[in-house]
C-alpha cells in the first residue's frame, strides 16, 4: 500500500495545476517567463505549461526547444493536439510568416484544421531566445473563440520576456 500511494503521488507531482500569474519556461532552467490571466487554468507539465481559458474554447502551450531540433519539437506538439483535442490538420492550409515579438525574431505558422467541436485554428511562434534554445508557442481555437480571447492572447504573448 505505502509503495502505491508513493507512486501516485510522484506521478502527480509531474503534472502541477496553477492558476494564472507569471511562469518560468521550462520551471526548473527557464529562458522565459509568461504571464498567463488569472481565470484561465494552467498546468504545468514537465518543461511546458498549457493554459486553458475560462470557457475551454483556447488551448496556449508554451514549450522550449532545441535548436536543432524545432520541427521534431513541433511534430511533438502536433501529437500532443491531436491526442488532447483530436485535432485533424488540413495540410494545404499552412501559412508562414516572419516578424518579431518583444525584440525577439519569430517565425509563425499556422494551419486550418478540425477538431470534436468543429472548425480550429492552429497557431504555432517559433521564438529565438537565447542561441540555442528556441521558444515554441502554440494556441488553438475556433476563429470565434479566437477573436473573443484576442486582447488576453495578445497579452500573455506580448508578456513573454526572456530571462
Amino acid at each position: 500500500m505505502g509503495k502505491f500511494l508513493f507512486t501516485i503521488l510522484l506521478c502527480l507531482g509531474f503534472v502541477a495545476p496553477a492558476f494564472g500569474g507569471k511562469h518560468k519556461v521550462p520551471p526548473d532552467e527557464p529562458i522565459v517567463t509568461v504571464e498567463v490571466p488569472d481565470k484561465w487554468k494552467t498546468t504545468e507539465r514537465g518543461e511546458h505549461i498549457e493554459a486553458i481559458s475560462p470557457d475551454g474554447t483556447v488551448s496556449f502551450l508554451v514549450m522550449p526547444a532545441e535548436a536543432k531540433k524545432i520541427n521534431e519539437a513541433m511534430g511533438e506538439a502536433m501529437r500532443y493536439l491531436r491526442n488532447k483535442d483530436g485535432i485533424t490538420v488540413k495540410a494545404e492550409s499552412v501559412k508562414r510568416e516572419e516578424g518579431q515579438l518583444n525584440g525577439m525574431d519569430v517565425k509563425h505558422v499556422s494551419w486550418q484544421g478540425k477538431n470534436q467541436k468543429g472548425d480550429v485554428k492552429i497557431n504555432f511562434k517559433i521564438m529565438s531566445v537565447p542561441e540555442g534554445k528556441p521558444l515554441i508557442v502554440v494556441y488553438w481555437a475556433s476563429s470565434e473563440a479566437e477573436k473573443k480571447h484576442q486582447k488576453e492572447l495578445n497579452k500573455m504573448l506580448q508578456s513573454i520576456t526572456r530571462i
